[in-house]
């Protein structure tokens, strides 16, 4: 539990324990899962990885406790946005959306009708807002408690920012940024909401994944030894495309297509494989000193982003990790994380049962789902998040998992600037770097598909 004065602690305090754990605010275990396999060996043989003091382990109910009402406003009203507004109020009873904002107006009127047919709820039209700045419409509502934002990745930092500086609690959807500007400035926000005891509930949804936080626990109390080296794999079909209408602008098409374009979302590594390099930031607690990966464009016609990477990323410690990212079409696929240790090893990848081997291979702790299912109803990570978050919010205590998930989209940053290059990036190089995606005049005249025709092309910077 996070208290006022416990939200004081230094930078290196912060980053060696409950920075990369996931969040500074703690609510117990109380309702976490412990029927599951595995639980008759004998766990004295086993040594913590860390003092429990720095292991958060979030209490899961299947839906948040009563209190007061809390009013929300949404910052983009895309399909990610909408899904988080109702998440938060599957979460939840006596959550008020009350305001949303989006650079596009059918984007918000589709999150309205949505909110109005399925769960009659209606915002009146002058708490709705469109264009560039309507984000800062919706924070500067006095009544407004809670922003849930889902913008495309490069306006995170800006919408986190002023979010946190109009006094706002916050959701904030992965990644946490797409440059090194963007990184600096979302960390500002961290700072700012430490020093007023704010919350920030992420995006990178499988910390509310309920066999991967039991996973965590038997992680950190020693089932596979100190962690060595990983894998992290993000691979299925080519997803987010979008056809262009005539009368859009460029900007407008790029924006509605933001996924295709690597300076919105930071291509596919930055928006996606961030998922499960978070998890691998989050049971490690080390951030990569350095990376070194390369890429490809092999089927990928629109925007101008990769479809196929292979990453080594070295961790504090010496711990190395290796990620495939890949959006290609008929191919097999695969997503998860496993974690290799000195004792033995974590699989955590999806659509296999999540356990723990020996250096033997043989089973040594098994997530048991169907016990899960026994013991709890809600099982869907995106609404659990929100679950923790309300929980925090009427519990007076303080959730920040906001530096986490920055450190996480940091590494894939640095292993998209080293597919691009072909050069090997440090943490300190890329941190430090001016690298700045934002466009100087935000603009359908001056922004064109034209500034960003050029594909990466490695050994040529």
């Amino acid at each position: 539990m996070m208290t006022k004065k416990q939200s004081t602690v230094s930078r290196r305090e912060f980053l060696s324990s409950a920075a990369i754990i996931g969040a500074t605010g703690t609510m117990g275990a109380g309702g976490l899962l412990t029927a599951c396999s595995g639980e008759s060996n004998d766990e004295k043989k086993y040594t913590p990885l860390r003092p429990s003091s720095e292991v958060y382990i979030p209490e899961l109910p299947d839906k948040a406790i009563d209190g007061k009402p809390i009013k929300v406003g949404i910052i983009g009203c895309g399909g990610r946005g909408t899904g988080a507004a109702f998440n938060i109020l599957e979460a939840a009873n006596d959550v008020l959306i009350v305001a949303c904002a989006d650079f596009l107006q059918d984007k918000m009127d589709g999150c309205r009708k949505r909110l109005k047919e399925e769960k009659n709820i209606e915002i009146p039209d002058n708490r709705c807002f469109v264009g560039f700045d309507s984000y800062k419409k919706v924070c500067d509502l006095p009544d407004v408690e809670l922003v849930l934002i889902a913008s495309p990745g490069l306006f995170h930092p800006d919408h986190l920012l002023y979010a946190i500086e109009r006094g706002k609690h916050a959701f904030c959807e992965k990644p946490a940024c797409v440059d090194a500007t963007g990184y600096r400035k979302y960390m500002s926000a961290v700072r700012q909401a430490r020093t007023k005891d704010l919350c920030i509930v992420t995006g990178t949804h499988l910390h509310h994944n309920r066999a991967y936080v039991e996973s965590y626990k038997k992680v950190q109390d020693g089932y596979i030894g100190r962690i060595t080296s990983g894998n992290v794999y993000c691979a299925g079909g080519h997803s987010h495309y979008i056809n262009r209408r005539p009368e859009w602008t460029d900007l407008e098409y790029m924006i509605r297509d933001h996924f295709s374009w690597a300076w919105l979302s930071g291509d596919i590594l930055v928006d996606q494989l961030v998922h499960y390099i978070d998890v691998f930031t989050w049971f490690t607690h080390k951030k990569p000193e350095w990376v070194f990966g390369t890429g490809a464009r092999i089927r990928k016609y629109t925007g101008n982003i990769y479809d196929s990477f292979s990453i080594d990323f070295q961790y504090e410690g010496g711990i190395h990790a290796h990620g495939i990212e890949r959006q290609v079409n008929n191919c097999d696929g695969i997503s998860g994380v496993s974690i290799q240790g000195t004792k033995g090893k974590w699989n955590g990848i999806d659509g296999k049962p999540v356990n723990i081997v020996d250096l033997d291979g043989n089973i040594v702790w098994e997530y048991d789902d169907k016990a899960a299912k026994e013991q709890f109803k809600q099982h869907n990570p995106y609404t659990l998040e929100h679950v923790n978050l309300v929980n925090h919010l009427r519990s007076g205590k303080v959730i920040n998992m906001a530096e986490t998930t920055a450190i996480s989209t940091m590494g894939c940053i640095m292993a998209l600037e080293s597919a691009y290059t072909g050069k090997f990036i440090t943490w300190d190089k890329m941190t430090q770097s001016d690298m700045n995606c934002m466009p100087a005049e935000l603009t359908p005249d001056k922004v064109t598909m034209e500034m960003y025709k050029e594909i990466p092309l490695p050994g040529t910077v």
